[in-house]
């Protein structure tokens, strides 16, 4: 009798048990059909990433903008020596590519907006040609406390040879430096802010572009910064 009474026993508690392990599966089941896919919980940690982190992945639509050549040489001495004879004459010269090593002045949306600036630079001893320069789209990572500003600075800079000098431009950039900056400014941004300010101080478009490689030039150097080049 007593056999009995515990065969029975285990059945009861294994009936119970089975019960319990269903439910428990069951609940599971339902609660993983309540929740979205694995695409869009990937996608969900990603944004708060983005929000909390301090990284950012900036991508920089190909573009294309014009320039003066000056010369083009196979040793780099003698393009940085032509560069400072030109910026010793107030013309702010720049070297755009190495090997071969290629000077040049100024920048525009086109090579006709450039002609007054050739002239200009004919008149002083100096000719020129115009010279299309293609970026591709470039994607880097930015990190650091200057994150954000560094990636909104570029994206300006890289709308301005898009599309030419325009106030906005301008005044963006220096609302986006006095708003985020702060008293201690990224060492990395400041060559690239003091060139936006002699843009800015520049009262015709013709002067902005004389002095704008500048800006570019300072733009590709933020940049392999972060592309470690």
């Amino acid at each position: 009798m007593k056999t009995k009474f515990q065969v029975v026993l285990v059945l009861i508690s294994g009936i119970i048990a089975l019960a319990l392990l269903t439910w428990g599966i069951g609940k599971i089941y339902l609660e993983l059909l309540g929740q979205p896919g694995r695409e869009q919980v990937v996608g969900v940690l990603a944004q708060n990433h983005e929000k909390t982190g301090r990284d950012t992945i900036l991508v920089l639509p190909k573009t294309t903008f014009w320039t003066c050549q000056v010369g083009v040489f196979q040793k780099e001495g003698n393009a940085r020596s032509v560069r400072e004879q030109l910026n010793a004459k107030g013309l702010k010269a720049e070297v755009i590519s190495a090997d071969p090593w290629i000077v040049a002045i100024g920048i525009g949306h086109s090579a006709d907006e450039l002609k007054p600036l050739r002239l200009r630079l004919e008149e002083e001893g100096l000719p020129t040609i115009p010279k299309q320069i293609s970026l591709p789209e470039r994607s880097f990572r930015v990190a650091g406390n200057g994150a954000q500003l560094t990636t909104e600075l570029l994206t300006n800079v890289n709308d301005i040879l898009q599309k030419g000098f325009t106030e906005e431009a301008l005044a963006k950039e220096e609302q986006l430096w006095t708003t985020q900056a702060g008293d201690h400014s990224p060492a990395d941004l400041e060559a690239l802010h003091e060139n936006y300010c002699r843009i800015r101080s520049k009262t015709t478009p013709e002067e902005r572009k004389a002095i704008g490689l500048s800006l570019f030039f300072e733009f590709q150097r933020v940049i392999n910064k972060f592309s470690g080049k």
